[in-house]
């Protein structure tokens, strides 16, 4: 059986606007006993603003790219994907396609300078105008194809993930049905406990009652499935996460917009680590987790977090939340019985 590694996401350690270098943040992953890292774009974006010395956008992040490979490998640590690539699955128009294929190989080709493996995408999502998009699985999965063998030029996996506010795509059935239809071997799932369980289970705005009355149910008939259908070797990785209850006012969170999906609102400012209960973790985030590693998968995990905390300026930000990452992955290695597992 294959070692099972662990990562953390850089944007889980604190946000670049909030003052939080990547340098920084790979440190504490190192630090707390991290395998590897996954590279949100906008963490790269912003230590790619540091390079003054060159003037085009491009020239900037390649500079940036090389820099954080560099700083991974002398601490040892794996960058594993590269996300989220947004705005382009379900595009109708063939110049937008192009021009977001335009931005893709440039991701490629990031890719490629810090070693990544996995180039991960979303589904379309909020604010995209719904005008631009289409629910067509066959205009889905032609633009996939065609993202997919741009990724196979730079020997790379696709990770296709559908956030549970997509606005068509938003369940790991929709996903399927779509890499059945791609059928590229480098075209597969990125799967997230979050989506999963708040998708079938979650009620995000209900503090009395945060999973809904026939929630488990829901989500036990999608593992079910899930087991019957998913082939573990299409799954590129695993993003682990739980949340706590929204605010539907979003009061104190730092960045606010009343007209997102509720499921939006949530995912992206309470979200915490799996077994956190003690933190007002509510969602069945161990039994996604338990169910995917139930079929064999033992390729990457990775601990991704959004959380207002990210915003504050404290230095232990990253600290902080690469020890919560770090202990909330020991207690899941045992909730799913993985310690009894050879090589785990």
């Amino acid at each position: 059986m294959s070692t099972i590694k662990v990562a953390i996401a850089t944007n889980s350690l604190g946000k670049s606007a909030a003052g939080h270098k990547i340098h920084r943040k790979l440190e504490a992953a190192k630090s707390h006993g991290f395998d590897g890292v996954e590279v949100a774009f906008e963490c790269l974006e912003a230590h790619a603003a540091t390079f003054t010395s060159i003037t085009t956008r491009n020239e900037k992040l390649r500079a940036a790219a090389s820099d954080v490979y560099a700083k991974a490998t002398s601490l040892s640590l794996r960058l594993i994907a590269l996300n989220p690539f947004r705005d382009y699955d379900g595009l109708k128009n063939a110049q937008e396609v192009d021009a977001r294929l335009k931005e893709a190989e440039l991701w490629c080709q990031l890719c490629q300078i810090m070693h990544i493996p996995i180039f991960q995408i979303c589904s379309a999502l909020y604010p995209i105008e719904e005008s631009r998009i289409t629910s067509d699985p066959a205009v889905i999965a032609t633009n996939m194809r065609k993202l997919g063998l741009l990724a196979q030029k730079y020997n790379l996996r696709v990770g296709y993930e559908a956030p549970s506010w997509g606005i068509h795509k938003n369940t790991w059935q929709h996903i399927q049905e779509v890499i059945n239809i791609v059928n590229l071997p480098n075209v597969g799932h990125c799967l997230d406990t979050f989506h999963i369980a708040s998708k079938e289970a979650g009620d995000p705005f209900n503090a009395a009652s945060p999973v809904r009355k026939d929630g488990y149910e829901r989500l036990r008939k999608s593992l079910d499935e899930l087991k019957r259908i998913i082939d573990p070797s299409t799954i590129t990785y695993l993003q682990l996460s739980d949340a706590t209850v929204a605010d539907p006012e979003q009061r104190g969170y730092v960045v606010k917009d009343l007209n997102q999906p509720p499921l939006m609102t949530q995912s992206r400012n309470c979200r915490i680590f799996p077994c956190e209960e003690k933190l007002g973790g509510i969602l069945p985030a161990v039994e996604v987790a338990k169910a995917i590693f139930d079929i064999g998968y033992t390729g990457w995990v990775s601990m991704e977090v959004f959380h207002t905390d990210m915003f504050d300026r404290r230095a232990s930000v990253p600290n902080d939340w690469a020890r919560r990452g770090m202990d909330s992955w020991r207690e899941v290695i045992t909730r799913c019985g993985l310690d009894r597992r050879a090589n785990i």
